[in-house]
């Protein structure tokens, strides 16, 4: 009898034993896996963090060439004594031309009825009062025409110009020049902005080609 309890000590200890132990590789087990899982979780996050800030950096990257490019448009656009778009189209005697002035966009628009063959980059009047804004309307090329003119009173003068309201006062012309037809450059860097006295001015170039190839009673729109 009491060897038959000894041995049902020794098996109730050895179960207890086994129990232990299985708890203990169970916990283990368990552990490695919480260890794994977070190490996963903060593999991921560092991989997202990583691939964000990459994307991040190639966004920034792009928008700043972006700049780039549309501040070399404007220091192109501000050449002024270049055409302001390339090539000038050839005219036509069949073809009805006129010009469409935008005040907002400082731009002109050469035309033909609703087609446009080119565009000139302006500086029309400021706008302050009226002593120094464009008229908006619709006009016609005037006889007057001239290669060149100098106002003492703004001690200001211009190339090509050609008279489109009254008959010399309203005028397209060159960026402003000094008395020995030198480009004032602080006023031609304005080119694009409101900063005349109410004509239009344009580069040397497009000046030039309106005075050589616009004709007198060509339609001329001044808009907003």
């Amino acid at each position: 009898m009491r060897i038959r309890m000894k041995y049902i000590v020794l098996l109730f200890l050895l179960s207890v034993i086994i129990t232990s132990l299985v708890g203990c590789s169970s916990t283990n087990l368990n552990t490695n896996a919480t260890e794994q899982k977070e190490n996963s979780t903060t593999s991921q996050k560092t991989d997202i963090a990583s691939n964000t800030t990459e994307q991040d950096i190639k966004a920034e990257e792009e928008k700043d060439n972006s700049l780039e490019s549309e501040n070399e448009i404007d220091v192109k656009a501000i050449d002024w004594n270049a055409p302001s778009n390339g090539t000038y189209p050839t005219i036509k005697d069949s073809e009805s031309i006129w010009i469409d002035v935008s005040v907002d966009e400082q731009k002109v628009y050469i035309k033909n009825q609703e087609d446009t063959l080119y565009t000139m980059i302006a500086s029309t009047g400021l706008d302050t009062s009226s002593d120094n804004s464009t008229p908006k309307g619709t006009y016609y090329i005037e006889p007057e025409r001239g290669e060149w003119f100098f106002s003492s009173g703004y001690q200001q003068g211009a190339q090509y110009w050609v008279s489109w309201k009254n008959h010399g006062e309203f005028l397209f012309h060159s960026v402003p020049m000094d008395e020995n037809q030198q480009v004032i450059e602080s006023e031609a860097k304005k080119l694009g902005e409101k900063a005349s006295h109410g004509c239009i001015r344009l580069t040397v170039s497009d000046a030039k080609w309106i005075y050589d190839h616009i004709k007198t009673n060509t339609k001329v729109v001044i808009r907003s």
